[in-house]
């Protein structure tokens, strides 16, 4: 199994809870993102870092967006 994906594809459908062709992440860890967290990720692709909101979120949209700047090699950045 790959330490990281090797596509922003795969991430996008992790995200949403389907099968990935990588076969990334776990099912003991949750990925699927609500409407509100995949807000956030979105923000987050756009601006360069997730912002965390004061009242917390949930561990799927970091493991999400870690997923994603791996997969895009950038820098994992949050606020």
């Amino acid at each position: 199994m790959p330490t990281h994906p090797r596509n922003l594809d795969d991430v996008e459908r992790l995200s949403r809870g389907e099968s990935t062709r990588g076969k990334i992440g776990n099912r003991g860890v949750g990925h699927r993102l609500t409407q509100k967290e995949r807000i956030l990720f979105e923000a987050a692709k756009r601006q360069g870092f997730l912002k965390i909101p004061v009242t917390g979120i949930r561990k799927n949209v970091i493991n999400i967006y870690r997923l994603w700047c791996q997969a895009s090699d950038r820098p994992f950045v949050t606020r």
